[in-house]
């Protein structure tokens, strides 16, 4: 079963910004990486941008820290770890400037602004040009030749020896099986945006890094935070809407032209005011009296099960101004065709990132020697929101530390013989679990576009018990119709088999935290449970035993954010 094994220093999983970041710190410092990527160099979230540009949250200067810590603190709503933040702002001024190193040319905005969320203005930097960042990337890589690139590879499994990592099964662009023996593995892979039907990620960003971690013994941390925002269903789908346009919006209405947030909005609330609260961010937030926007949207979609959106009327206005934060997005939706006062402008919810993930410590260390995991798979300075601007630096930032400190670990390490027959016994246990004997086994397609549909319906930014129990039944269901190991046994289907059953770890994982959290806070909403709660003002943690997902929340021991974490 297994075609090789292959030798290196590190496996680096991910080719996004923090991969590149870790794995060219790395290679700086002459060990020897194989970055695997599920399709192309420079893939993933960070090269799949919705809108003309991305920008990143840099610190002013030393009496903004104090500031840029009262910001992270008011959006995350307890939730965000509290070190990381600190450093995040601490070390950004640095880190930005090495952004040429990696091959990306910011610029800096020539005023200040307040990014998503936040309640103060500051540098901004941003990032754009998407095709010749790849350029640069392509021609800086040809200067590391100890870096190792394989494209259209996907990581199934880690293998571990005496409690640490040591390698990792691969499946090859043949879809064969591989081993890479390795001294740590760095996990880069982003969210997980592509469980959800509507999303705004590209396919290779499917939560298979939680997945690996997760088995190899590493926790997860604030997975139900997750952070949805409108974007256009037509006239082109998976186009990101720009939620400043709101400012020159008349209304927001279902096929026949009635509004659909008036029957939502509350007394005193108006729909102008709504509107212009809800012009400031993009992600939903149950935070500010705009989350009647999007309550009211998804309401109409879950009693209509209608997913083509709702639209929106815009004035011929928006047009008029020549500021550079319209010009910039209106010119850039031109590009693609599209008018907002010509065109149907419809919107849904679409899925967009993950505030939680991995636990790691600053260094982006996982509780698993020789394990690390960085970027948006890792759960860090994010909490119930995810501050505008935070997301491409803590890629740098937590990129170098973990670079740094897996040097350290791999020079006071030694690689171990793996036994190819041992190998195959754990790929028979990870299969086994998700093979049964139905006479009609769902394919792999069938499985994951199932687990999209229930996702994105009942694990939305509206949530209720009764519908969160309702998809862990039918997620079960979906369990024992399908047969892996007939799609494992067929060289084709491999790929899509394992991400099937990644799937449905995950979004029963998903599922389980969305029920376990009580309340409504930051990026949702729970019905039955419609306010904040100060006795949930702790962090969800999952783990995996013996094959059993089991939750625990943390437990505060002292006013100096120490805590342990009770089971």
């Amino acid at each position: 079963m297994i075609k090789e094994i292959v030798t290196t220093d590190v496996l680096v999983v991910g080719s996004g910004i923090a991969g590149l970041k870790v794995s060219m710190e790395l290679a700086k410092a002459g060990q020897n990486i194989i970055m695997s990527t599920k399709t192309q160099l420079c893939s993933g979230s960070s090269f799949f941008p919705l809108k003309a540009s991305l920008g990143t949250q840099v610190t002013k200067n030393e009496e903004d820290k104090t500031v840029f810590m009262e910001d992270i603190n008011a959006v995350s709503h307890n939730m965000q770890d509290r070190e990381m933040a600190k450093i995040y702002i601490e070390e950004i001024q640095d880190r930005v400037k090495e952004y040429p190193e990696i091959g990306i040319d910011p610029y800096k905005l020539s005023d200040d602004r307040k990014a998503c969320f936040a309640n103060h203005g500051r540098t901004i930097y941003m990032l754009k040009d998407w095709d010749k960042i790849r350029e640069n990337v392509t021609e800086i890589i040809e200067h590391y030749p100890n870096i190792h690139l394989m494209e259209r590879t996907s990581v199934v499994s880690l293998l571990k020896e005496d409690e640490r990592v040591i390698g990792a099964i691969l499946l090859n662009h043949d879809n064969e099986f591989i081993i890479i023996n390795c001294k740590a593995v760095v996990l880069a892979t982003g969210g997980f945006g592509n469980i959800y039907k509507h999303n705004l990620n590209p396919n290779d960003v499917d939560g298979s890094g939680h997945i690996l971690a997760l088995e190899a013994g590493a926790d997860l941390v604030n997975m139900e935070f997750i952070q949805f925002i409108p974007g256009f269903t037509s006239p082109k789908y998976k186009t990101l809407w720009g939620e400043h346009t709101l400012n020159y919006c008349r209304d927001f209405v279902d096929a026949d032209g009635n509004s659909i947030l008036e029957e939502v909005l509350p007394d005193g609330l108006t729909k102008e005011e709504c509107f212009k609260n809800r012009s400031t961010h993009g992600p939903f937030t149950n935070s500010l009296p705009s989350k009647y926007f999007d309550i009211a949207m998804m309401k109409e979609i879950l009693k209509t099960k209608n997913e083509d959106g709702f639209e929106l009327i815009y004035d011929e206005d928006i047009y008029k101004n020549e500021g550079d934060f319209y010009t910039i997005y209106l010119n850039w939706l031109e590009s693609r065709g599209i008018n907002l006062v010509r065109d149907k402008m419809k919107i849904a919810p679409f899925a967009h990132a993950s505030n939680g993930g991995v636990k790691i410590d600053s260094h982006g260390r996982t509780g698993i020697p020789g394990l690390y995991a960085i970027g948006e798979l890792a759960g860090g300075i994010e909490g119930a929101n995810r501050l505008g601007g935070n997301s491409t630096g803590a890629c740098m930032v937590f990129g170098k530390r973990a670079a740094h400190d897996c040097l350290v670990y791999v020079n006071s390490v030694n690689r171990e013989d793996i036994d190819r027959a041992e190998v195959t016994n754990h790929l028979t246990s990870l299969i086994q679990p998700y093979s049964t004997e139905v006479q009609a086994s769902l394919t792999p397609n069938e499985v994951m576009d199932a687990v999209r549909e229930i996702m994105w319906f009942h694990g939305n930014v509206i949530r209720n018990e009764k519908n969160l129990q309702a998809a862990l039944v039918q997620i079960n269901e979906i369990q024992a119709s399908f047969n892996m190991e007939l799609f494992v046994t067929s060289v084709k289907e491999r790929k899509s088999a394992f991400k099937a059953r990644n799937f449905l770890i995950l979004s029963k994982l998903l599922l389980k935290a969305m029920l376990e959290r009580k309340e409504s806070r930051g990026a949702h909403y729970r019905e039955d449970y419609p306010v904040e709660r100060e006795s949930y003002s702790k962090r969800l943690f999952v783990s995996l035993e013996k094959d059993n997902i089991t939750l625990y929340f943390e437990k505060e021991l002292s006013s100096k954010g120490e805590s342990f974490f009770q089971k």
